[in-house]
This record gives structure tokens, sequence and C-alpha cells, in this order.
């Protein structure tokens, strides 16, 4: 049989004692900073994977309405007078970003139909 020398396997000053003593503390440390990045990081996941089932349009009707500083609740709170203003002015503005968008690629729509 051989023999392990287990001062190769530990920095020299220090034994196995102390080295697990350091390593389980690091780990309680790491291991509550994980979760409490991982609460936040779950929130932003959450997020986007929300954002990513999105269509192209709701996706283009969600950056329309953050340009106005609006949500889909803000807009559901407002008179039937005011949502319409709205909403012809986020027909207008989509309408617009689908031109500049078609014209950026060179596709040539007509938009009169």
């Amino acid at each position: 049989m051989s023999t392990i020398n287990t001062q190769s396997y530990f920095p020299a000053g220090t034994s196995a004692g102390t080295s697990s003593a350091s390593t389980t503390n690091k780990t309680t440390s790491t291991s509550a900073s994980s979760s409490i990045a991982s609460g936040h990081s779950n929130s932003a996941i959450a997020e986007f994977l929300e954002y990513q089932k999105m269509t192209p349009e709701e996706k283009l009707r969600d950056a329309i309405l953050k340009k106005l500083d609006l949500t889909e609740e803000d807009l559901a709170a407002l008179s039937p007078e005011e949502r319409a203003k709205v909403e012809e002015k986020i027909k207008e503005m989509i309408k617009q970003e689908i031109e500049n968008n078609m014209a950026k690629k060179g596709v040539l729509v007509d938009m009169t139909a």
C-alpha cells in the first residue's frame, strides 16, 4: 500500500480541517448571494420569456406605448374618446415605423390599399 501525502493537497500552512472550514464559509456566502441574485434574475428571465412570446406586432405596439409613456393598463383606464385618440396615434406610429423599416430594407410597399 502506498501512503498519500496530504501536504501536497493543501496549501502550505493549512491543514484539511482549516481548509474545509474556510470552504464552508465561502460556500455559505456564495449560496446566499446566489439566492438573492436568482430572485432578480428569475423575474428578468420571466419578463424576457413573456416578451419573446409576443408577436412582432405586439412588440411594436409595446415599444410605441413606451415611447408614449403608457402601458396597456393606462390605456384601458382612459375615457373612450381619449383612448380612441391614443389608438389612432398608435396606428399612425405603427404605419410610420413599418414604412421606415421597409424603406431601410429596400422593400417597396403600396400603403394605399
